[in-house]
């Protein structure tokens, strides 16, 4: 988060300068992710992606048509993620009570399904956004993805410690960046100009520089800072409250606009005006409120920008007014100046972790919001983008086999550290119930002592596969590689063996594998099955049937039911007479069947500003999918520390480039965000509607239907001739008939793979799909079959 309002203010001053991207050329530039990607998907791009899920469909065509002007005038990028939030940037709500955020959201959903039905409900006229006005796209859910982009184009990415800015700031000073590409934020820290802005298509970058900012708002650096802080900005994001608060948006005025540092600077004048030729003082106005809330905010304002720690570049975590100290004395060579740390600096910023988990965090192998639970000593579960309505998502999320996998990732990372984390208590707090429920990450046996007799050698290849592994994954397979760490007679050496490993070992934490026995339980023995039936299928096929099977086994939804929650998709794009009738309830389960496994597959599109129908029973089933996938994603992650930092084998020594660690991450399976709901919209719109002719016209013969429904869904939904609608990216992904259909009917083949499942599961352990559930699935197959 930029400091607020500051950024159009120095526009209206017309202090941010421009020039031309070929003075760049051959430089290194440091990116503030965050800020980076806030410029390209403002408040109107991308309105409905929490409605759809997934990371944008067209982030990769933006970014790689940045990277094709940086590559045209040999501009290197470094791209630097934010790390862990500190203290005063995670905000406590009591039980039941939303964020504006996720408060706007729900208001958001009920305003979609409460407007009168009419064939363009959604449409790019549409002023509806599940974003408020001034809150940027989240970055969190897509940085897995954005990790595996960078590495498939040879960029380089960094996650810092905590802020990107003061990371960017470091590597700044110490040369290792020629400029930096970030928010107004860079202003609190040691950096003369820093661009703003960079205008690909013409080629040109908009520029700050510090020193002509001051004299222009004519602020004393102290002064800047002070007033950065009572405005609010990332490091302090709460505004003073002697700021009046933004006005509700409303028809007349749906962006309003209030400039708080233009009204700080007015605060600034007035006290200027009173006691001319002394500059004024904000600490004492800030005294002179009478209020200790808001000297506790600006105390804690300055500590933080003080004291936060940042990665240095031998590797370890230190302070980042430490560092420009040690940056001054050898540039000027005068002695270190004295910085003294509070006792209690953990209480500003967080407890502190060895440098080792930082660097790991930096790469991305570690969980963001695991290391933040251990720091913080909680865990604050809240709602997804649907609003987590549905009594099976809170049961998911608060079963006993989701904090048994939430007791052995942390025991896996909290064994590792000093004995105050090995004791120190995490609890759980859930949004929707009072209380927290206390995990008990103190094992005993610890979870690496559970899990280090298994290894895998020898997998066949330096790259991991995941097709390859399950197929190869038997009982005899594990009895074979099973050992104690002393017994161990072979070697580690490879990615594939490596990932191999910790995959076993999270298999059999997970209870894929069964702890007693070390064998394969039913679920191992039907996701082996299945595998070895298609020789062809894919490894993001394994991935997402997989994380169905694991959602079979919770027990906690079954695949047919509708969620009674929340409407489906409005009756207007899929009833081509506009009637109101009910479609049957043994069809709408057919249907509810097929579009939820659709939704699991993807859709590739790029549209910039999708508006088009949307499902939030199709959102709420993916959040169900979701916590499988992070669950099973951040227990891999565990794994893989505890094999790594534990130096069982010798993978950091083995690794002496941060390259051959990207290859590492780049190789990690279920390591990337579910994909978005689209492909089950359609699926629901093409059967429904298909469904409905044949209620309004029995004598319609098939290809009629399926003829009309194309048409429907080309025409009337997409609107594929339509360029005023959904407006696409001219990229590989572009919205044409073609591709449409051709990934309708990948779905299709995803489809018959799952039913394949499931006639496995039936077979391997009724108690997951019984007679009646199975025969249930196989009547939804046949009735599909009518239509296709």
């Amino acid at each position: 988060m930029p400091i607020k309002s500051l950024e159009s203010y120095l526009f209206e001053r017309r202090v941010v300068s421009a020039s031309s991207i070929e003075i760049l050329q051959n430089a290194t530039i440091g990116i503030d992710v965050e800020h980076y990607l806030s410029r390209i998907y403002t408040f109107k791009k991308e309105q409905y992606l929490a409605g759809v899920g997934g990371t944008p469909s067209s982030l990769k065509d933006y970014v790689q048509s940045d990277l094709q002007v940086f590559k045209e005038f040999n501009i290197k990028p470094i791209f630097v993620i934010p790390g862990l939030g500190i203290e005063s940037q995670h905000a406590e709500f009591p039980t039941n009570e939303l964020s504006p955020q996720e408060s706007h959201r729900m208001t958001t959903w009920n305003k979609l399904h409460s407007r009168s039905s009419n064939p363009y409900l959604y449409n790019n006229s549409n002023t509806e956004s599940f974003r408020l006005f001034t809150d940027p796209l989240p970055l969190r859910p897509m940085i897995n993805d954005l990790i595996r982009y960078f590495i498939a184009n040879g960029i380089d990415y960094l996650i810092s410690p905590y802020d990107a800015s003061f990371q960017l700031s470091y590597l700044y000073n110490t040369g290792l960046v020629d400029s930096i590409y970030g928010s107004t934020d860079v202003l609190l820290c040691n950096v003369d100009k820093f661009i703003l802005g960079m205008e690909f298509l013409t080629k040109e970058f908009r520029y700050i520089e510090r020193a002509k900012v001051l004299y222009e708002l004519g602020l004393s650096e102290k002064q800047f800072t002070d007033l950065s802080i009572m405005v609010g900005c990332n490091l302090q994001p709460v505004t003073f409250p002697n700021f009046p608060p933004l006005p509700k948006p409303n028809h007349i005025q749906p962006y309003p606009q209030l400039n708080y540092f233009k009204l700080g600077l007015e605060i600034i004048f007035q006290l200027n005006s009173y006691s001319p030729g002394n500059p004024a003082d904000l600490y004492a106005y800030i005294v002179s409120l009478n209020d200790p809330k808001l000297l506790e905010l600006y105390y804690k304002g300055h500590s933080a920008l003080k004291y936060l720690p940042i990665l240095n570049k031998e590797g370890y975590v230190e302070l980042y007014s430490v560092e420009m100290n040690k940056l001054n004395k050898k540039q000027s060579g005068t002695a270190l100046e004295k910085i003294e740390v509070p006792n209690d600096v953990h209480a500003i910023i967080s407890q502190k972790l060895p440098p080792e988990l930082y660097f790991y965090q930096s790469l991305g192998l570690l969980p963001l919001s695991l290391l933040e639970a251990i720091t913080q000593g909680k865990l604050n579960i809240r709602p997804p983008p649907d609003g987590g309505l549905p009594e099976s998502y809170k049961k998911l999320i608060s079963s006993k086999y989701f904090n048994d996998s939430l007791d052995f990732q942390f025991n896996l990372i909290t064994q590792l550290l000093a004995r105050y984390y090995q004791v120190k208590k995490i609890s759980v707090d859930y949004w929707f119930k009072d209380g927290s429920t206390e995990l008990n990450n103190r094992l005993t046996p610890p979870a690496h002592v559970q899990i280090s007799h298994l290894w895998i050698h020898n997998s066949g290849s330096k790259k991991f596969d995941l097709p390859s592994f399950i197929s190869k994954l038997t009982n005899a397979n594990i009895e074979e590689n099973s050992c104690s760490e002393r017994e161990k007679k072979f070697e580690i050496s490879t990615n594939s063996d490596i990932i191999s490993t910790a995959l076993l070992r999270s298999l059999y934490l997970l209870g894929v594998v069964e702890n007693k026995t070390n064998k394969l339980s039913s679920v191992g023995n039907s996701i082996h099955r299945l595998v070895k039936e298609f020789k062809d299928i894919t490894e993001d096929e394994v991935s997402e049937l997989f994380l169905i099977l694991l959602l079979i086994k919770s027990k906690v939804i079954k695949l047919n039911d509708q969620i009674r929650d929340y409407y489906s998709i409005p009756k207007s794009f899929k009833d081509p007479i506009s009637s109101n009738e009910e479609i049957p309830a043994e069809d709408a389960k057919h249907i509810t069947l097929l579009s939820r496994i659709l939704s699991v597959h993807k859709l590739n599109i790029s549209a910039i500003n999708y508006q088009g129908p949307i499902s939030r029973s199709l959102q709420s089933f993916r959040s169900h999918v979701k916590v499988i996938l992070n669950n099973l994603s951040n227990t891999l992650q565990c794994c893989l520390l505890d094999l790594s930092a534990r130096n069982d084998i010798p993978i950091r020594a083995t690794f002496e480039t941060r390259a051959e660690w990207y290859e590492l991450v780049n190789q990690l399976p279920f390591y990337k965000d579910c994909n978005n709901t689209l492909l089950g919209v359609v699926g629901e719109i093409y059967f429904e509607y298909s469904l409905r002719q044949r209620i309004g016209n029995q004598n319609r013969t098939k290809e009629e239907i399926i003829s009309n429904t194309k048409d429907h869904l080309l025409n009337s939904i997409f609107q594929v001739n339509n360029p005023s609608f959904n407006i696409n990216v001219k990229g590989a992904n572009s919205i044409d008939g073609d591709s449409l259909f051709k990934d309708f009917k990948n779905g299709l083949n995803f489809w018959s793979k799952f039913i394949k499942l499931v006639e496995i599961i039936h077979e391997e352990d009724k108690s997951l799909i019984d007679d009646k559930y199975y025969k249930s699935i196989l009547e939804t197959d046949t009735w599909m079959k009518q239509y296709i």
